[in-house]
C-alpha cells in the first residue's frame, strides 16, 4: 500500500521471533531510543525464506515484548530519518502477537520458519523462550458483552466491564460474573493480580476473596466480599452499607484486598475521611504509633464506671472513730473494675514528654 509521499511504502509480514537479547538493554548513543525493545525475527512468508528482521515496537507507550518462538505481525514504514530528503529512512515495527496457540502466557510455535521443517526440533520445551521466562498454564478471563480486557502473561489483568443483570440463558456465558447489580451497563473496573487457574484453558472470573490481590472500582454493583474479622461493622447509625452484610452495598465504592496492605505518604498527611464513620477492625492487636507499641489503651466506659464509684465513695459517711468509710462497697467495686480498665487488643506508644 502506497502513502501520499513518494517512495513511502507500508509493507506487512508475519515473522517468528528468534532472538530477544537486545530488547532489555539500553544502548548509548544518538540512535539509542531507536533500538529500544529491539528483537530479531525471521519471516514466515515462505518456508524457504531465511530473511531476518530487526524489529522494534510500533508504540513505546504500549510494550509487549514477545518471547522466542512467538509469531507476530510486523510492518515496515517510515522512521525518524525519513525527514531527510536524501534518506528514505524506513524500519520494521512489531504490532501484535498472532495467537496461534490461543495462549495467555505465550503463543510459541518454534521452528515455523525453519528451512527444514520436517526435521526441526519444534518442541518449545527444548528451545528456551528467554533467559528466565517460565511457560505457565494461565486461564483466560471470561469476557462479558462490551468488556475491554487487558491480560498479562501471568494471571494479572485489568477489566473495564459493567453490570450483567440479564443473561439470556445458562449457556450464554461459560462463567457468570462474581459481581451482581440491578442496572445493565453500570461501569465496573477490576484490577486483579494472581488467580486460581483451571485446566484446558477454561475461562475464569475474578474473585475478590480468592485472588491474590485486587482493586475494585464500582458504581452500583454488589461485591461478595467476606471480611476476615469476626467483629463486623454493623453498629454505625444510619449506615447504608451494612447491617452486618457488607456484600449488599450497592453504591460506588473502592475495595482493595491482599494478604498485606501498606499505605505510605512520603511528604504529607494520610487522610481518611468519612461523613458517617470509620471502622478499624482486626482479629488481632491494633497498634497506634508503631508496631512496637505496648501501652494498653483504656476502655472509656470502664474508666467512667470507676470514676463514678470513686466519687460515690467520697459521698458516703465516714466513721468518726476510725476516720474510715462505713460502707466501702464502692471502693471495692472500683478496685475490681481496674482489671477491666486496660485493653488487651488496642495499644499505643507511650508519650515521653
Amino acid at each position: 500500500m502506497m502513502s501520499n509521499r513518494d517512495n513511502a511504502n507500508v509493507q506487512f509480514d508475519v515473522v517468528e521471533v528468534i532472538e530477544i537479547n537486545n530488547a532489555f538493554k539500553w544502548n548509548t548513543g544518538i540512535a539509542s531510543s531507536a533500538t529500544m525493545f529491539m528483537c530479531r525475527a525471521r519471516s514466515c512468508t515462505t518456508y524457504t525464506d531465511t530473511h531476518t528482521y530487526d524489529i522494534v515496537p510500533i508504540s513505546n507507550r504500549e510494550i509487549k515484548i514477545p518471547v522466542v518462538g512467538e509469531i507476530i505481525l510486523i510492518c515496515r514504514t517510515v522512521n525518524r530519518s525519513y525527514r531527510k530528503k536524501k534518506d528514505k529512512g524506513e524500519s520494521w515495527y512489531y504490532i501484535q502477537t498472532v495467537d496461534v496457540q490461543d495462549g495467555i502466557n505465550n503463543n510459541r510455535s518454534t521452528g515455523m520458519t525453519s528451512t527444514d521443517r520436517e526435521n526441526v526440533d519444534n518442541d518449545p520445551q527444548n528451545i528456551p523462550a528467554g533467559t528466565n521466562f517460565i511457560d505457565s498454564q494461565i486461564s483466560p478471563l471470561q469476557p462479558f458483552e462490551g468488556d475491554i480486557i487487558y491480560q498479562g502473561r501471568w494471571g494479572n489483568s485489568i477489566r473495564f466491564g459493567s453490570t450483567i443483570s440479564t443473561i439470556p440463558d445458562d449457556n450464554y456465558y461459560h462463567k457468570s460474573p462474581t459481581w451482581t447489580g440491578d442496572t445493565n451497563g453500570s461501569p465496573i473496573t477490576i484490577l486483579s493480580n494472581g488467580r486460581i487457574n483451571l485446566d484446558k484453558k477454561e475461562f475464569v472470573v475474578e474473585d475478590i476473596n480468592t485472588d491474590n490481590s485486587s482493586i475494585y472500582l464500582t458504581s452500583t454493583q454488589r461485591i461478595p466480599i467476606v471480611l476476615g474479622s469476626d467483629n463486623k461493622p454493623n453498629s454505625l447509625t444510619g449506615c447504608i452499607t451494612l447491617g452486618g452484610n457488607e456484600s449488599q452495598y450497592i453504591g460506588s465504592q473502592l475495595l482493595g484486598v491482599s494478604d498485606r496492605v501498606i499505605l505510605k505518604a512520603r511528604k504529607d498527611l494520610v487522610v481518611i475521611d468519612s461523613p458517617l464513620g470509620i471502622v478499624l477492625n482486626s482479629t488481632g492487636e491494633i497498634k497506634l504509633g508503631s508496631e512496637d507499641a505496648t501501652e494498653s489503651m483504656v476502655h472509656g466506659d470502664v474508666l467512667l464506671d470507676i470514676l463514678s464509684l470513686i466519687i460515690n465513695q467520697f459521698n458516703t459517711v465516714i466513721d468518726p472513730n476510725t476516720y474510715d468509710y462505713i460502707n466501702k462497697s464502692n471502693s471495692i467495686k472500683a478496685q475490681q473494675k481496674l482489671k477491666e480498665l486496660l485493653s488487651s487488643k488496642y495499644f499505643i506508644n507511650k508519650n515521653t514528654y
